[in-house]
C-alpha cells in the first residue's frame, strides 16, 4: 500500500499543487476577499467556496483533485469604512486540494487525509470623504496552506452521507508588515472542525458544509481574532448530465477580536494596531463581523469529472468581515488515481 506521505510521495504532491495553481491561475483570474477581523487579515477558507460539493462523499478508494476558483469585487460596509467612505477590493483565489481516500475504516467510517494550497490576489482602492482617495494597494502571492490529518465519512441508507473532521491552516504564506498581514499569508494558526452532510439520490444533490474557526493569536500584533461558524449550502437536480439549484452561505464571526496594544503600536511603529476599545469612538477595524450571500449553480458531469459555475450576491454585511460585493465561481472535480486491491492470484490447472 503506497503512503501519501512518503518525502518522495510529499515532493509529487506538491509539484502537482503548483502544477495545478498555474493552470488554475491561468483558467481564471480568482479570489478571497479582504474578509478582515484585524485590519488586514483574511478568512483562510472562503466563505462560500464548498457550495454545491459534497464533502461527506468520500468516494472509492483513490487520489482525488478539487479546483475551485472565485473572483469578485467587494465593498467594505459604510459603517465600519474609515470616515464612512467606500473601499473597494477586488479580490481572487485559487485553491487546489488532494484528497486520499484510503481503504481504511475506522469508528465505522472511511478514513481519509486531504490538503488544500490557495493563491490570493487582491487589489484595494477607493475613496473616504473629506480626505480624497486612500492609495491604491495590490498584493498577491501564496497563502496559509490548510492539512486535513483525518476526516471520516458515513454512509447511511438513501445514499446519505455524514462526514466529519479537522482542518488547520499553518502561517506559511506570503507574511509581511508591522503586524504580519500586510500580505497575502496570516501569521497565526487556524484549527477549523468539520461537519457535512450529503444527500445523493435521485438525481438530487443536497449539501451542508458547517465550519467552526478557531484562531491562534497573531506573534506580531498580539491580537486574536474571534471564532467563526460558517455553513456552505446548496441543493441541486439533475436533468441529464446537467445539473441546476440554489446555493447559499453564511459567516459569523461569534466572539469578538481580543488583544492588541494601542499604545506600544504608536509609540514604537507609528500606527493603532488593537481590537480594545479606542479614545473617542476611534475606529479600530475589529468590528464582530457577518457576511452572507445566495445565488445558483449549474454543472455539468462529464463522466470523468464534474464542472460547476456558480453565481451569488450579499444578503448580508455586518463588519470589515461582511463585505459586500457579487462573485462568479468555479469548480472542478475529478480523480487522479484509482487505487484498486490487487486481483487474486490465478492458478492455471495442469493439462492432462
Amino acid at each position: 500500500m503506497p503512503t501519501l506521505w512518503s518525502s518522495g510521495a510529499w515532493r509529487r504532491v506538491r509539484a502537482t499543487l503548483k502544477a495545478s495553481l498555474l493552470f488554475g491561475t491561468a483558467f481564471i483570474s480568482t479570489a478571497s476577499p479582504v474578509c478582515a477581523f484585524e485590519p488586514g487579515s483574511t478568512f483562510m477558507l472562503l466563505p462560500g467556496m464548498t457550495m454545491g460539493v459534497p464533502y461527506a462523499y468520500f468516494g472509492s478508494p483513490g487520489i482525488y483533485m478539487n479546483n475551485f476558483a472565485s473572483y469578485g469585487t467587494n465593498t467594505v460596509p459604510r459603517a465600519v469604512a474609515p470616515g464612512h467612505g467606500d473601499i473597494h477590493v477586488d479580490a481572487t483565489i485559487d485553491l487546489v486540494s488532494l484528497r486520499w481516500t484510503t481503504p481504511w475504516t475506522l469508528f465505522g467510517g472511511t478514513y481519509g487525509v486531504a490538503v488544500i494550497q490557495p493563491v490570493v490576489t487582491q487589489s484595494q482602492y477607493g475613496e473616504i470623504p473629506g480626505k480624497g482617495a486612500i492609495t491604491p494597494t495590490d498584493v498577491g502571492g501564496i497563502h496559509d496552506t490548510i492539512v486535513t490529518p483525518g476526516m471520516l465519512s458515513w454512509q447511511f441508507p438513501q445514499r446519505l452521507f455524514v462526514a466529519a473532521g479537522l482542518r488547520i491552516g499553518v502561517p506559511d504564506g506570503t507574511i509581511q508588515g508591522i503586524n504580519g498581514l500586510s500580505n497575502i499569508g496570516a501569521p497565526y494558526w487556524m484549527i477549523q472542525p468539520t461537519f457535512d452532510i450529503a444527500y445523493l439520490n435521485d438525481g438530487w444533490n443536497i449539501d451542508a458544509n458547517f465550519f467552526y474557526d478557531f484562531y491562534t493569536t497573531n506573534p506580531y500584533s498580539t491580537v486574536s481574532n474571534g471564532q467563526v461558524f460558517r455553513a456552505d449550502l446548496a441543493a441541486a437536480h439533475k436533468f441529464g448530465r446537467f445539473e441546476i439549484g440554489p446555493v447559499g452561505y453564511l459567516a459569523i464571526q461569534t466572539t469578538k477580536d481580543t488583544g492588541g496594544n494601542t499604545a506600544g503600536y504608536l509609540a514604537t511603529k507609528g500606527a493603532i494596531n488593537t481590537c480594545e476599545p479606542l479614545p473617542n469612538g476611534a475606529f479600530n477595524g475589529c468590528a464582530r463581523a457577518a457576511k452572507a450571500g445566495v445565488g445558483g449553480k449549474i454543472g455539468y458531469d462529464f463522466g470523468v469529472a464534474q464542472i460547476n459555475l456558480l453565481l451569488t450576491d450579499s444578503v448580508l454585511s455586518r463588519g470589515v468581515g461582511g463585505a459586500n460585493g457579487w462573485r462568479v465561481w468555479t469548480q472542478a472535480m475529478f480523480k487522479l488515481y484509482n487505487e484498486t486491491p490487487a486481483a487474486p492470484a490465478v492458478v492455471a490447472p495442469i493439462p492432462d
